[in-house]
């Protein structure tokens, strides 16, 4: 594996809501969250859009850093755009991983296109440093354009352990084409405070270093594709 977001991926043993989208590598599935008015309050429904994923990505501003996910409290987050110096970690139980904006296309978004995804399980970012390393590759031929990325197949690995065994899916994301940004505006989450463009810029220069490791290779774009498909 690489080490594109300053990290390595391998392990050894709170703001303003956004609506998500989220990767559960248990059951290698893509889900859309929704908030739902359930007339006392707000309760969150997860609607499975594996088949029909595809997503404008901002990888332009991408955050790299530390996030804690806490089971039945939102997620707490120290981040910073990618290439920047990396963050102190805030605690033991907080673990590297990256986030990002996306905007989902008409026919899987239900009434929320734009949306952010986040993760620190070494499935996902794997996945996701892979077709990140595509796009640094292919940017430079679609200027004023973002990238486009289906999920092209989730692999199953197990890992057998001492005491204990896992088993995840770990995603291949493609990009099938590029689009304007259009709306999608970047929204700074934890301690990332740059603006936009500065963390484009950074991310401009941010290239993956050589590690000796094989990585299968996301596949590459085929087609620049309308923002009227995204709303």
């Amino acid at each position: 594996m690489g080490n594109t977001f300053g990290f390595p991926i391998e392990r050894s043993s709170g703001g303003d809501f956004l609506p998500i989208v989220k990767y559960d590598a248990r059951a290698g599935r893509i889900f859309r969250v929704d908030r739902v008015d359930n007339g006392g309050g707000y309760k969150n429904d997860a609607v499975d859009i594996t088949p029909i994923f595809k997503a404008l990505a901002d990888f332009e501003n991408l955050e790299v850093g530390w996030i804690n996910f806490q089971p039945g409290s939102a997620p707490d987050f120290k981040l910073v755009p990618i290439g920047t110096e990396f963050p102190d970690r805030p605690s033991a139980v907080h673990k590297q991983g990256v986030r990002f904006m996306l905007k989902l296309p008409k026919d899987c978004c239900g009434d929320k296109p734009i949306r952010e995804i986040a993760g620190n399980s070494v499935a996902f970012l794997s996945g996701i440093e892979a077709v990140y390393d595509v796009y640094l590759a292919e940017r430079g031929n679609y200027p004023g354009k973002l990238p486009v990325i289906t999920l092209v197949k989730t692999t199953l690995v197990k890992n057998e352990g001492k005491e204990h065994s896992s088993a995840n899916y770990h995603p291949t994301f493609g990009i099938s084409g590029w689009a304007p940004r259009g709306d999608l505006l970047f929204v700074a989450k934890g301690a990332s405070a740059a603006p936009a463009a500065t963390a484009a810029a950074v991310a401009s220069q941010a290239t993956a270093p050589t590690t000796g490791s094989t990585r299968a290779e996301a596949p590459k774009a085929a087609e620049t594709i309308s923002i009227d498909e995204f709303g």
